[in-house]
């Protein structure tokens, strides 16, 4: 999908308009897409990767459900002792078993997580066999977002996406390379800390053995190159005994150039790892410096009061489905969500693709990370959920534009978590806990918009049928209303779930302890929705937006907004754009309805 855009910010020698993965790229890479094999049900189809099965870009027609054996060949002509080969994913729907020349490599299951295997010892010097053998279901065990459970897309739930649906490549290193990095700044002691780890052919892309790296001699170079061109060096002489490169260096040592959305500058990085005078691994990466502060009064930016003016994107593109069939589409979805005055984006249900991320912080867009939803509970969801949180933060957290994390939506999945003593219950807590465990950087919203049992930003979602309607209720939060912010009804969901009735009362909510309401800020993460339930004020789309975005800023009773949605979806034909992207109202009138 390389479209020679030309998003390098230190030169023309910039890798970052082509690699599927800008936050952690080797120059010595292998495209892998194009056209594969795909064997199903005993037939046997050509299919692009990585348009995932079914797809118009995909060239192929299965149902998204069942086995799917994926094949094709590549060529290593330079193979040789001292060098090792990665296999990288960026994703595939939703279990995937991989072999190179017969071997089994590795297996991986979810649907949004990158994965990588190392395949040296499996692959011989010209040309080699790739298999990834992937299976798909509707079980509603899984996390799968607005993919349909049930054989048919209904409601508001999707085809499903199955299959490979982000690049696949192969990357070339030394014997031993870097398996990831992770630099955070804290900007109480104005330094950026953090840590490479090391991967080795002990054996083939396990953890170094305890004590063999300092054995070796390895030591490791990180080189930033800050937006105003201006380079530092920093040299970690050895690794501790887990094979751990920990990195520290101030804000003064690299200039502090902050990132912000008028202001995207971003600091490249590169990683060289030595053994001796040989290099054994270049990584390039890159870092952008943002804090984020969360009170009663809402977000601060870099220590800037933001509001927040957010559309809600759920990344599904024309032709490719959850795969754009350019990296330029995404580009210019990020740029039309910048003209039409929103600074943000409320990712929907899904985890979008790494290049995604990299235009939002290249370009300047703030960004919500979600975790797609399972729709019943188990033992089996909880296990599968927790494996790819902890692959998603891992991968992700780099990014400066993404400013706080969502873990359910509307209490999909977790229904049992009403109960106190439900093991629902206990493991959404263990999710907040991990979410601030892994990333104590971001705030956590742990269920957006339904019912609330601890969480840094009390959201809520309303479609509501008037303006005067939505006034009322805002009237209601600020007078403290008990049943307007805390009260329940089953009956309610019940009614918006399966008789498409729009309640005329906002989501409810509820706090383990009240008094925290007046701890955090509130966010109406969704709202609008025009055009597709039925409104009682007949005026055209843009006027009712123009007036519920005018209450709510009014209101002050919020720290932001979001506004659903940026385009149509199936059958949520209630987008800003169509869409094939083709505009529904007046971006001009939408942009002065933000303030801009």
């Amino acid at each position: 999908m390389n479209d020679d855009m030309g998003y390098g910010f230190f030169g023309d020698d910039s890798i970052y308009s082509e690699h599927p993965d800008p936050a952690w790229a080797r120059r010595n890479w292998i495209p892998l897409d194009g056209t594969w094999k795909i064997a199903h049900k005993g037939r046997e189809e050509e299919i692009q990767v990585p348009f995932p099965i079914g797809s118009e870009a995909a060239g192929v027609d299965f149902r998204d459900s069942g086995t799917f054996t994926y094949t094709r060949s590549f060529d290593l002509p330079g193979f040789g002792c001292g060098k090792r080969y990665l296999l990288r994913i960026g994703a595939c729907d939703y279990e995937a078993k991989v072999s190179v020349n017969g071997k089994e490599v590795g297996w991986h299951r979810g649907g949004y997580a990158s994965f990588s295997f190392d395949i040296t010892e499996a692959a011989v010097r010209g040309k080699n066999r790739l298999e990834i053998r992937v299976r798909d279901s509707h079980s509603p065990f899984m996390a799968r977002g607005k993919q349909t459970f049930l054989r048919n897309p209904f409601f508001v739930w999707y085809a499903g996406t199955t299959g490979i649906w982000q690049s696949v490549w192969i990357e070339e290193t030394g014997s031993s390379y870097l398996r990831q990095a992770d630099l955070r700044p804290d900007f109480t002691e104005r330094v950026v800390e953090g840590s490479a780890r090391l991967a080795s052919c002990f054996p083939a892309g396990a953890p170094l053995p305890a004590g063999a790296a300092a054995s070796f001699g390895l030591r490791l170079e990180l080189e930033t190159v800050a937006p105003d061109g201006s380079r530092r060096r920093f040299t970690i002489s050895a690794p501790d005994a887990e094979g751990v490169f920990r990195l520290r260096f101030s804000f003064d040592d690299i200039g502090a150039i902050l990132w912000s959305v008028d202001r995207p500058e971003l600091y490249a990085l590169h990683y060289r790892l030595y053994d001796g005078d040989e290099i054994l691994d270049t990584v390039e990466s890159y870092l952008g410096l943002r804090k984020i502060d969360v009170d009663k009064g809402g977000f601060c930016i870099n220590g800037e009061r933001t509001y927040l003016r957010m559309v809600l994107v759920q990344g599904y593109y024309p032709g490719g489905s959850y795969a754009p069939t350019t990296f330029r589409r995404m580009e210019e979805d990020i740029r039309a969500i910048k003209g039409m005055g929103f600074n943000g984006a409320r990712i929907h249900e899904k985890v979008e693709n790494p290049y995604f991320h990299y235009l939002c912080d290249r370009l300047g867009l703030m960004t919500s990370f979600e975790m797609p939803s399972f729709y019943l509970p188990s033992r089996r969801a909880f296990a599968s959920y927790e494996s790819e949180l902890r692959e998603l933060i891992e991968r992700d957290s780099m990014h400066p534009s993404c400013i706080m994390r969502m873990l359910f939506n509307e209490t999909w999945g977790i229904w049992g978590m009403y109960n106190p003593r439900s093991k629902t219950r206990r493991f959404v807590l263990d999710m907040i806990g991990l979410a601030k465990k892994l990333d104590s950087t971001r705030p956590v919203i742990e269920n957006s918009g339904w019912e609330h049992i601890r969480t840094d930003v009390a959201d809520l979602h309303h479609y509501l049928k008037t303006s005067a309607l939505a006034r009322e209720v805002y009237d209601r939060i600020r007078s403290g209303d008990q049943e307007t912010l805390f009260g329940f009804s089953p009956r309610r969901a019940l009614a918006f779930y399966i008789r498409n009735q729009v309640s005329t009362k906002t989501r409810s909510l509820f706090l383990e302890e009240r008094a925290n309401t007046g701890n955090v800020p509130r966010f109406l993460s969704e709202y609008g929705g025009f055009g597709w339930y039925e409104t009682e004020e007949k005026d055209a789309v843009i006027e009712n937006i123009e007036r519920y975005t005018r209450d709510i800023v009014d209101s002050g009773l919020f720290c932001g907004y979001c506004y659903t949605q940026l385009y149509d979806v199936g059958a949520e034909v209630n987008g800003l754009l169509g869409f094939d992207r083709r505009p529904k109202v007046d971006a001009d009138r939408v942009r002065a309805a933000n303030g801009k």
